[in-house]
């Protein structure tokens, strides 16, 4: 403090605040500082690749190969959904587990192609293809899906660097859980007609009502395809649950039991791949074979190129985008953070974002479709005893083997046995009866904490009106003197226009009703709004001057140096100043 401000009393000392050049000068200072951390944050695999060891090494592969061996088959089966030659979704696979492990920090996540992502790419193409405007469409629907690729990662990428990731806490988890198990529903029935080898039923832009009536109108079409489709089902759903049975019984052989169920999958496409070999290995036309299969296969990254960005197309991408944008982040943000929890270790929403626009980006330009987070085969990573998120790089060893050595064999895949395999996967995320009823006792209970916040609200800040008396009628009183007539009143709100001969009280009189008891909650409330009304329509008496004669019989002389240093008092100039409700009534009715 100053020596002017400790000679004079009066002055007080004010703090000055930074002026905006060295606001500007520090911002500038430690730009490069803040830089470089920022830099540095978007790379969380340096907090923990200097203390990899032996023990992380041999649960990474483990997991790593566990999951390749499942993703294959589902990545393939995935693009089948879409629409699209099954290596795209090889392709989606093997960027997505090569990149992650640069910018995550959940370690139990896996990027690939999924089942809600596929079907809203399936239904967005011909979106996209209506919205462009002309007739002859001139692309292809692969150049749809990596244009949509690579401005959905730019999107999510930008959400990801500016930290908006808090954003997606404010979506319930309801409303993801039923968006996914409609989706579970869509894509199951989609599957029907390819699992009994059913042409001529549009799957892709059809309600599922409508593909439902379609496919049982075309049941006499069934063809030899149902056969390979239906004992593949059974043999999945068999394994899944004797494998899961046998885990329960037997705790010598808990680990077989585990893999073997995982890798029902793989065995299944293999097996059906065999037979359909042995099957169509002598028959050179393609248009008799007896069932549908994948046929040719390129060996390789076979579709590295940039996507297109012909304005038109990109401008019929943005139309749709946004929906795959928001369920990709979603989804992948509700698994993490669920996998964090379980395994107890924080998930950063924002960090993850960037890991699935960078993933996205660079996949769209080796002929990728949209990647975000599986939960079966999170969910499986975890089972397998993943330690840390270098274990994709394992599971995009067997999809890259599998695209540069395998590409023969995936010529006999059957699609029935696909449809399976993508029927038996999806069924995981539906929404089972228990998850129902749970969110029949939370709504309960949300319904009850909602009464009692409404309730205590209305309590807590309950309407003050201020009130004038209205005339309504007369009538007489009988009495032994005489009879008088007596004017009745009510008492209404001043500031009620309904009513338009409402007297206001007399001066230095002011009526409050409370829509609510006077309680704790509500007493600051209540004095608030009664003063706030008193010093908005009375003034101080100092403001009056010396004219006005005050009563100032029993009071103290503390009482009345208060009232001359600045008390309340009615705006207009009254002759008198009563210091109780009595003398004012006395004096208003005089």
């Amino acid at each position: 403090m100053s020596n002017d401000t400790n000679n004079n009393p009066n002055l007080l000392y004010t703090e000055k605040g930074p002026s905006l050049k060295s606001q500007f000068n520090d911002f500038f200072k430690q730009f490069p500082h803040h830089s470089l951390e920022y830099t540095k944050s978007i790379f969380p695999i340096r907090n923990w690749i200097g203390r990899y060891n032996l023990t992380w090494l041999y649960g990474d592969l483990i997991a790593g190969f566990t999951v390749g061996a499942v993703v294959i088959p589902q990545a393939m089966g995935f693009a089948n959904i879409v629409g699209i030659p099954v290596e795209y979704g090889l392709y989606s696979s093997f960027v997505g587990m090569t990149l992650y492990c640069l910018f995550a920090t959940s370690k139990d996540m896996t990027i690939g192609p999924t089942a809600v992502m596929s079907i809203i790419l399936a239904q967005t193409i011909p979106r996209v293809k209506a919205d462009y405007g002309d007739t002859d469409f001139p692309y292809l629907s692969t150049d749809i899906t990596t244009t949509i690729c690579f401005f959905s990662g730019i999107i999510s990428l930008a959400i990801g660097l500016f930290r908006l990731g808090w954003l997606f806490n404010f979506i319930p988890g309801p409303v993801i859980a039923g968006y996914i198990s409609a989706s579970v529903i869509t894509i199951s029935i989609g599957q029907l007609p390819n699992l009994f080898g059913i042409t001529g039923v549009e799957t892709r832009l059809n309600p599922p009502y409508r593909i439902l009536i379609d496919f049982c109108a075309g049941l006499p079409r069934t063809k030899s395809d149902v056969a390979i489709g239906l004992i593949s089902l059974a043999f999945l759903y068999a394994v899944k649950y004797g494998c899961a049975y046998g885990e329960k019984r037997s705790t010598k052989y808990k680990k077989v039991f585990f893999f073997c169920g995982i890798l029902r999958y793989i065995i299944c496409i293999i097996v059906t791949t065999f037979i359909s070999w042995l099957i169509l290995r002598n028959i050179t036309d393609e248009k008799l074979f007896p069932f549908r299969v994948v046929k040719k296969v390129p060996r390789g990254l076979n579709h590295v190129k940039v996507p297109n960005f012909e304005p038109q197309l990109v401008n019929a991408v943005f139309k749709s985008i946004h929906i795959i944008v928001l369920i990709s982040l979603l989804e992948h943000i509700s698994i993490a953070k669920s996998f964090g929890r379980i395994n107890d270790y924080k998930v950063q929403p924002s960090q993850e974002i960037i890991a699935i626009g960078i993933t996205n980006v660079i996949g769209s330009f080796l002929g990728a479709i949209t990647a975000t987070g599986s939960f079966s085969r999170s969910a499986l990573k975890s089972r397998a005893g993943v330690r840390t998120p270098l274990s994709g790089v394992s599971s995009a060893t067997l999809v890259i083997l599998a695209l540069y050595v395998l590409t023969p064999a995936f010529f006999y895949i059957p699609q029935a046995a696909l449809s399976a395999v993508i029927i038996q996967a999806v069924m995981v995320l539906l929404s089972r009866p228990s998850y129902i009823r749970t969110l029949y006792y939370n709504g309960i209970f949300a319904s009850w904490g909602f009464s009692f916040i409404v309730l205590l609200a209305r309590m807590a800040r309950p309407r003050v009106d201020t009130l004038g008396r209205l005339a309504l009628a007369t009538f007489n009183r009988k009495s032994d003197k005489s009879d008088d007539s007596i004017p009745k009143y009510a008492f209404v709100p001043l500031e009620d226009p309904s009513f338009t001969t409402v007297e206001t009280p007399p001066e230095g009189i002011v009526i409050f009703r409370f829509t609510e008891s006077l309680t704790f909650p509500n007493s600051n409330y209540i004095d608030d709004s009664i003063v706030e009304y008193i010093e908005l329509h009375t003034r101080r008496l100092a403001d009056f001057g010396r004219q006005i004669p005050i009563i100032t019989e029993s009071i103290n002389e503390k009482t009345e140096n208060n009232i001359e240093e600045g008390i309340e008092f009615p705006k207009t100039n009254k002759r008198f100043f009563h210091l109780t409700i009595e003398e004012a009534i006395v004096e208003a009715q005089s």
